[in-house]
């Protein structure tokens, strides 16, 4: 596949419990584009979460091939891992996992400090994802001051701020109301479409699978159909009246809003924005988020 950015070819994963070895994945081949939205679904126990920790070098697979972004993790030590995972992948959970003793701003800057910014350059990286996740009046609350929504908005945040490649959603509208996971939702396809992140979601739910471009479907560790989505929720079809409205973020609930997309008396005036500082991490461009 032209463009791939993940590649997998022949990827067994297996677990030993009780004496019993367990096939999570089994000899698993996929390909996925860069800056594609994929929903990854299947029943309980089908290694959706297990194919997420391997393509976000947190887990080892036990043979096969797997590249992300340019890499085969399988050829990579513990700590040249470590180091390709921080520059080229963001994380987002479904229970947050914010440290409730940190505020927003503390939560999303965390992460920058195993990189080679400065101080005031991991606070123009923190300062803009906040601002971009609609969050910019929030940044010094801890998660206990926070709705569900906006919790996930600052984890979104903090995986978000190192500018990585790929988004590793797993269940990230599962702790959340209807209402709070369509922000979520209709967030991640503007990272996707606007920014061009290439973001993969693991979701049990049919209306959130609705967002992605392809529906990827495991069964017992192998892969099932891959199909485009016909019924894409076409995010940004409201905005083709009026483009300046791409300058708003999802807002606050309730917060009112004026034509200048203001929330809360602060305007998000995000169109044509672009990643404050350079990118860090061997072979990175100079100019994030383009």
């Amino acid at each position: 596949m032209p463009n791939s950015l993940i590649r997998l070819e022949s990827v067994t994963k297996t677990y030993t419990r009780g004496g019993e070895t367990l096939t999570v994945l089994d000899r698993l081949d996929l390909e996925m584009q860069a800056g594609g939205y994929f929903a990854l679904m299947g029943p309980s126990g089908s290694g959706k979460t297990t194919l997420l920790n391997l393509l976000g070098g947190l887990d080892q697979a036990d043979s096969g091939v797997i590249e992300v972004a340019g890499e085969d993790l399988t050829q990579l030590s513990g700590g040249e891992l470590a180091h390709w995972r921080g520059a080229n992948v963001g994380f987002v959970f479904q229970g947050f996992n914010l440290i409730p003793v940190l505020s927003a701003f503390e939560n999303v800057a965390l992460p920058l400090t195993l990189t080679p910014l400065s101080r005031a350059e991991r606070r123009k990286h923190a300062e803009f994802a906040l601002e971009l996740v609609g969050l910019a009046d929030r940044m010094h609350h801890r998660p206990r001051q926070l709705s569900g929504g906006q919790e996930q908005r600052v984890a979104i945040a903090r995986a978000i701020a190192t500018d990585p490649k790929v988004l590793l959603a797993d269940e990230p509208t599962g702790d959340l109301d209807r209402a709070s996971a369509t922000q979520i939702l209709e967030l991640l396809t503007r990272l996707n479409r606007e920014f061009k992140k290439t973001i993969l979601m693991v979701t049990h739910d049919p209306h959130a699978a609705e967002y992605a471009q392809s529906i990827v479907h495991l069964d017992k560790g192998q892969l099932g159909r891959i199909e485009t989505n016909p019924a894409q929720k076409n995010f940004f079809a409201q905005f083709a009246v009026d483009p300046d409205l791409l300058r708003d973020v999802p807002g606050d609930e309730g917060a009112a809003r004026g034509p200048e997309g203001r929330v809360h008396g602060q305007p998000h005036q995000l169109h044509h924005r672009r990643w404050p500082g350079q990118r860090f991490g061997a072979g990175r461009s100079a100019t994030p988020f383009r």
